[in-house]
């Protein structure tokens, strides 16, 4: 029946003399024929079909300007649809294209048109993949690799400090493929510094020792973080030394559905190796980063990269060896590099210009970074180093690969920072917040009366949060106190001081505010958190307010927000005997509503005062910004502060 709308709705634009045509959910498999004689055509919709491929017949629209294509299941585009003269806007969300690679298509015409004229010379499938393994120190990732490279078993396998990258070739069906194995040590200190190199894109394999209780859904939430929904399979390993170690598999597949399967392993008998290995070549193949399709070009400007010795070039040196090797369009350079880093084979951050480095060798940088945060002198000091350290740590020892240049130090320490991972103090000495003592120090802070929050964290408290905090905000930092796990603010714009504290077990953070404007110093924190949170893809967090008289009960925010809007201004929390009011136990500032006062009306704020002016007004007409008060000033200071930064 849908074929048949389908010609309906064609005929009738044909009498008609339409322009645009909606064919979108009727189930075609295949275009009609009498689609390509509407010439007039401007604008066509194929969304949420069949569609498996567009026939070249495609090119006799001349007219078109706008074709869309979501939700089918297109492969490939044919190389004709870039002649259409009159075509400005394409959208193929979400499609398996691999001829040109969806990452690159997604970039819109300009794009595809630069992929098929780099294409004349022929194109040829990818070929390769990286495979990246996590898990506890010491639970037999290292051995894991030596088995699937058909390597002997070494009983007495050194500690992975780092990253240990080894390159695996194995055949996949028809396919030959060359797999970067990734073997990411599993000490708590490096945790934080695996968001440097986990990529999309990739295939997960979580290693679980059987004789110790062991934290499967920390390492998958890790995964789902960074990962970007890649596939993984989880290993139960050494099973020889405790068959009965085993996992609630249905659960976590249903909670996971990332998860492929599970696999019970021992390195040291190879039992099971033989049945993970061929499920590991099957799942191999369908990385959709296997069946891209790219032209001879690209496959020259790689081999170009990777023959270079220089560990790290600069981003127009970059520029150079692609547009040598063929790939002129800057679309296209910038997606192959993208491409480079999910397969490992460079390093290239695209959330911030970092000295316009290109790092091609990810051992170089892995090395150096972990050397770094593994020092003994800098654990001996709780963090803290100078610049003139480095020349120690990273000096040549016996069984290193690189020799770092005094002059490539200054790198490693902002690529931390740009993470981070440290922050450079007054004295220009650097601190690793990671490394600081754990013990909380002695100081003077009446809780009685202050404004508490609480943020709960419902499955996974990433080990980041708390240092990564404690670096945004660590011009505020009162009298150096702060410890790995909390730290104390002071803010004299706002004269307030707040304590935040990371309960890791509980999965919580718990902040507590005094002063002269303690609504505006927690807007502040509060943002600055959301900010990190932010980062962390399907990171489940509650954002609670602790009961005045019972601060051990609290109440998720937005559940009092929901019920204020459905008119019930009174309930009884979970937990307690008596019923409160929503309106008073809201009495945080809802910061959103006053940053969009920045966005919305930048030519009418010229001044802090003006700020002052436009909240003033906007509070007058919204009064669901709860207990503002005295707190109008501060907040607009800290507020107008923000724009200044973000205007430049």
């Amino acid at each position: 029946m849908g074929y048949q709308e389908a010609l309906r709705r064609i005929e009738e634009a044909k009498e008609t003399g339409a322009t645009e045509l909606d064919l979108e959910g009727q189930g075609l498999t295949e275009l009609p024929p009498e689609l390509f004689s509407l010439k007039l055509l401007t604008e066509l919709d194929l969304s949420f079909n069949s569609l498996a491929s567009l026939p070249p017949q495609i090119v006799q629209l001349i007219n078109l300007q706008r074709l869309t294509m979501w939700g089918n299941t297109l492969s490939s585009l044919p190389p004709e649809i870039v002649q259409l003269p009159k075509l400005e806007w394409v959208e193929f969300f979400p499609n398996p294209l691999t001829c040109p690679p969806y990452e690159l298509a997604f970039q819109g015409i300009d794009a595809i048109r630069e992929y098929f004229a780099s294409a004349e010379e022929g194109t040829r499938t990818v070929s390769e993949v990286k495979v990246i393994l996590v898990g506890e120190g010491a639970s037999g990732k290292t051995s894991l690799t030596r088995c699937l490279r058909e390597e002997r078993f070494n009983a007495h396998e050194e500690t992975t400090h780092g990253i240990r990258i080894k390159n695996w070739k194995l055949k996949t069906g028809d396919q030959s493929l060359r797999c970067n194995l990734w073997d990411f040590g599993g000490q708590e200190i490096m945790h934080a510094t695996h968001q440097f190199f986990l990529s999309r894109r990739s295939l997960y394999v979580l290693v679980l020792d059987g004789r110790r209780d062991e934290r499967p859904e920390y390492w998958l939430r890790y995964i789902e973080s960074f990962g970007g929904g890649s596939p993984v399979l989880v290993v139960l390993n050494k099973y020889d030394t405790n068959p009965g170690f085993d996992l609630n598999r249905p659960f976590l597949k249903k909670k996971y559905p990332f998860i492929v399967d599970f696999f019970r392993t021992s390195c040291r008998t190879n039992n099971g190796i033989r049945n993970f290995r061929q499920a590991l070549r099957e799942e191999l193949g369908k990385v959709p980063l296997t069946r891209n399709e790219w032209p001879a070009s690209w496959f020259r400007a790689k081999a170009r990269l990777e023959e270079m010795n220089d560990p790290c070039i600069s981003y127009e040196d970059c520029e150079t060896v692609c547009r040598e090797a063929g790939v002129t369009g800057e679309i296209s350079q910038k997606v192959l590099v993208d491409f480079l880093h999910d397969l490992g084979i460079v390093i290239h951050f695209t959330e911030f210009d970092l000295a316009d480095n290109h790092v091609l060798d990810p051992k170089w940088v892995t090395e150096a970074v972990y050397k770094i945060i593994n020092a003994p002198s800098i654990a001996e000091r709780n963090g803290l180093f100078s610049k003139d350290d480095l020349r120690q740590i990273l000096r040549f020892q016996e069984g290193d690969t690189y020799h770092y240049r005094w002059q490539d130090h200054g790198y490693f320490i902002e690529l931390m920072r740009k993470f981070e991972l440290c922050y450079e103090l007054e004295d220009g000495q650097v601190l690793i917040p990671d490394l600081l003592e754990v013990s909380e120090p002695p100081f003077d802070f009446d809780e009685q009366g202050t404004l508490g929050f609480l943020l709960e964290y419902k499955d996974f408290l990433p080990p980041s949060v708390m240092p990564r905090f404690i670096v945004k905000r660590h011009k505020e930092i009162k009298d150096s106190l702060r410890w790995r796990s909390g730290v104390v603010l002071e803010h004299p714009l706002l004269e307030s001081t707040a304590v935040i504290r990371a309960d890791n077990e509980a999965r919580r953070i718990h902040i507590a505010v005094t002063g002269t404007q303690p609504k505006a110093f927690l807007t502040v924190i509060m943002l600055t958190l959301r900010e990190i949170n932010g980062g962390f893809e399907g990171l489940k967090v509650s954002e609670r307010i602790p009961l005045p008289d019972d601060p051990s009960l609290s109440v998720d925010s937005e559940t009092l927000r929901v019920n204020l809007g459905a008119g019930v201004e009174r309930f009884v929390p979970e937990g307690a005997k008596k019923a409160y009011s929503a309106l008073e136990l809201l009495n945080t500032v809802d910061e959103e509503k006053m940053l969009k006062l920045l966005e919305n009306a930048p030519a009418g704020i010229e001044n802090k005062e003006s700020l002052i002016k436009a909240i003033g007004k906007h509070v007058m007409v919204e009064p669901n910004f709860f207990g503002l008060g005295g707190d109008l000033k501060g907040l607009a200071g800290e507020l107008w502060l923000r724009y200044q930064a973000k205007r430049g």
